[in-house]
Parts: C-alpha cells; sequence; structure tokens
C-alpha cells in the first residue's frame, strides 16, 4: 500500500469533513449557544443561571465520556460511531426547537452530549492521527481552527436567523442543515484508516527529514494506559494540560473587563479582533509544530498566553489592549492544539485513542471550572487584577510542567 496514487492525498479530505463538524456542530454547541440565552429565558420565563447547566451538563458528560469514546473509537469503526453519534447529536439539537420546560432542555442536553462526545474533539483527532505522520500538526490545526471560523461567520447569521424567524425555526433550520449536509458527508468521506482506502498515513513510507520530524514518535510507538498511568511524568502532563486550559477563563471576562474600562462598543472590536487572530494563530501552531518541534510549539502557546495577562495587567487604553489581542489570539490555540497534539507526540499514536480520551477528561474538566475561578477573583477584589496575575502564573507553570513532560516522555516511549 501507498500514496503514490496522484492527485490530493485522501486524508485532506477528512480534514475537510471534520473541519466542517468543528466549524458547524461543535461551534454551535459552545460558542453560539450564548446567542439563544436572551430569547429562551424570556420565553420559557427561566433564569440564566437555569439555562447555564445546559452547558454544564454538556462539560460534564464530555469529562466522563472521552476516556470511553477514545477506548470504543481506537477499537471499533470510528467512521460508523461518528456517523451515528453525529445524527443522534444533531437531532436532538434539532428538538430543542420544541423545548417548553427546563426539564426537557436538560434531558436534550443529554442527548446532545452523547452525540458530540462521539463525534467530535476524541475521535477526530483519533482518526487524524492515524492519516497523518507528516503534516499531523497542520492538519490538526486546520481542523480545530475550523471553530474559530464556525464563530466569526456563524454568529451574525444566527442572530439574523433568530432576528427573522425566532429561536425554534432556528434551531430547526440549522439542524436540517447539518442533518442534511453534515451527517451524510461524515459517512461518504471519513474513513476510519488510511488502510480501508488502500493508503499509509502520510510520511510513514518516508525517512524523518528533520530535527522536529524526529522529535515525533514512531507512528506504532507508545505503551498503555494502564502502565502510563504508573508513570510520573504521565501526570505531570496530565497536570500541565489542566493547568494551561485554566488560563483559557479569560475568555469570559475579557469583554467585561475591557466594557469597564472602556465601554461596550470597544469591547465588541477587541472580541471581534482576537477572534479573527485565533483563526490565523491556530493555523500557525500547527506549522510550529510540524517545522520546529514540541518545544517551539508549546512556547508559543504559554509565552504569548503569557504575555496576553502582563499586558491585561497594565493596558489602560485600546491601543494597550491591541497586544493583549494578538498574544491572546496567537496563545489560545492551545486550547484545541496542545491536548491532542502533544499527546501523540510525546506518548506515540499506538494506544492513542484511549491515552488521549484519558487526557481530554481533564482537559474538560480545566475548561469547565476556568471561568469559575477568573469570577471568583473578581468577585473577592471587585477588579481582575488578581484574576489576571493568577493567568499569568498558570502560563508559567504550565510552561515549567510541559518542558518536564517532553523530557521525560522520549525516555519512557524510547525506553518501551
Amino acid at each position: 500500500m501507498d500514496n503514490k496514487k496522484g492527485g490530493i492525498f485522501y486524508g485532506w479530505w477528512i480534514v475537510v469533513v471534520c473541519t466542517l463538524i468543528m466549524a458547524t456542530f461543535f461551534t454551535l454547541l459552545l460558542s453560539c449557544i450564548s446567542l439563544f440565552i436572551v430569547p429562551i429565558t424570556e420565553d420559557l420565563g427561566i433564569t440564566r443561571s437555569a439555562f447555564g447547566v445546559f452547558s454544564t451538563i454538556l462539560m460534564i458528560l464530555g469529562m466522563i465520556l472521552s476516556p470511553i469514546a477514545g477506548k470504543i473509537c481506537a477499537t471499533k469503526n470510528t467512521r460508523m460511531i461518528m456517523a451515528a453519534a453525529l445524527l443522534l447529536g444533531v437531532l436532538g439539537y434539532t428538538c430543542l426547537s420544541f423545548v417548553n420546560n427546563i426539564g426537557l432542555l436538560y434531558v436534550l442536553a443529554v442527548v446532545i452530549g452523547l452525540g458530540s462526545s462521539f463525534s467530535t474533539t476524541v475521535p477526530i483527532a483519533i482518526v487524524l492521527t492515524r492519516w497523518f505522520v507528516k503534516k499531523r500538526g497542520t492538519a490538526m490545526s486546520i481542523t480545530f481552527a475550523g471553530s474559530s471560523i464556525g464563530a466569526m461567520i456563524l454568529s451574525p447569521v444566527i442572530s439574523s436567523l433568530i432576528a427573522a424567524n425566532g429561536w425554534r425555526m432556528t434551531f430547526r433550520i440549522l439542524g436540517l442543515g447539518m442533518l442534511v449536509v453534515l451527517v451524510p458527508l461524515t459517512f461518504l468521506i471519513i474513513r476510519s484508516k488510511p488502510s480501508d482506502k488502500g493508503l499509509v498515513p502520510l510520511g510513514a513510507d518516508e525517512a524523518p527529514a528533520t530535527d522536529a520530524a524526529k522529535a515525533a514518535p514512531a507512528v506504532e510507538a507508545g505503551i498503555p494506559l494502564k502502565e502510563l498511568q504508573k508513570k510520573p511524568v504521565f501526570w505531570i502532563y496530565v497536570a500541565a494540560i489542566f493547568v494551561m486550559l485554566l488560563t483559557m477563563g479569560a475568555l469570559y471576562h475579557m469583554a467585561p473587563h475591557v466594557t469597564g474600562m472602556l465601554g461596550a462598543a470597544t469591547a465588541a472590536r477587541f472580541v471581534s479582533i482576537f477572534s479573527l487572530v485565533a483563526i490565523f494563530g491556530k493555523l500557525l501552531m500547527g506549522v510550529v509544530f510540524d517545522k520546529w518541534g514540541v518545544k517551539a510549539g508549546i512556547l508559543m502557546g504559554t509565552v504569548c498566553m503569557g504575555l496576553c495577562f502582563v499586558f491585561l495587567l497594565i493596558a489602560k487604553n485600546f491601543a494597550m489592549l491591541l497586544p493583549v489581542a494578538i498574544f491572546y489570539g496567537l496563545g489560545s490555540s492551545h486550547a484545541t492544539i496542545f491536548p491532542p497534539t502533544l499527546t501523540s507526540r510525546l506518548f506515540g499514536t499506538k494506544y492513542y485513542g484511549e491515552t488521549f480520551g484519558f487526557v481530554n477528561s481533564f482537559a474538560s474538566l480545566s475548561m469547565a471550572v476556568n471561568n469559575l475561578v477568573y469570577a471568583a477573583a473578581y468577585d473577592a477584589t471587585g477588579t481582575y487584577t488578581l484574576a489576571w496575575m493568577f493567568g499569568l502564573a498558570a502560563s508559567v507553570l504550565a510552561t515549567f510542567l510541559l518542558f518536564i513532560s517532553v523530557n521525560g516522555a522520549k525516555k519512557i516511549v524510547s525506553a518501551d
């Protein structure tokens, strides 16, 4: 089996479909669900806190189901699992249009959470890891940049649809669109592994050409998760991912911080700038991983996030906020790129599914609590100074822990 059949390597078509999943289904559940808060709470007569439990349920399910999804997708037909789970999730999303009480909202959150856990981050990372040795970081970054691209494109569209047709019809339009386009594409294009198409992973038949390429473990390197869990370096890595993603709590609080300082209009401009930079940040980080290696990619994420917090602490006008937007846009790419990419680079791909699923559960836990940490810091002091100092400390600590992980992982994988 080889890839020398002319034309575009088939794995890139899989990247296209996975990017669409992240740009639509994934984004609609995370970034764009906030657009429905006001119309739904007003229509149903519920509080925003009650509606917020919907997202909490999704996060908790992601934390619980990630290890299970990783283990199942690693051993079963990932393509069929993704297609079936996506169908379940999309149907659940469409049924949100029929919600008339808080209980049904929470039941649908469970249905959607089941579908998303087996069709988005974990299975996508598993499939891409199987298809790419060379340019794996680039493939991952393009795919996960889909969430930023989708948020930028869909936010004004959804706002217009809600204004023109109401929130119920908007859910039906979006759900039907995903049902007609996304589910068939997943079934027709996604393939669990290259051998299903008579191919081998991109770069698997090539000798490493650079030191950066040599830094990645061999395609089938690695040790079982149960053995990894006995290694201190693995837990240091898990802690590093948890700490690094705590910095993402800034996402929820930068806009109110800027609003209080310079007004709502300025805050809106600020959010638009860092959202646009984040798209290029995710694409750039994949290139950095592929061209210059693991440590360069880590430094891009942690240093940029650290500088973001430094400028948040000293910014007094819009000109000083521009570096915040740039550094956050570049550094925040670590949230989606670090867990899948570093897990395969440090611990190999032989047992990638179950290993990444386990790591992703801690990533989900961090994303579930990071907002609360920054909110608590503000509530306790009345300013965000303590919150930004916490973010800066988390960036520094994560850098330290990640570098220990890189050095330690080389020893345990090569010793296997």
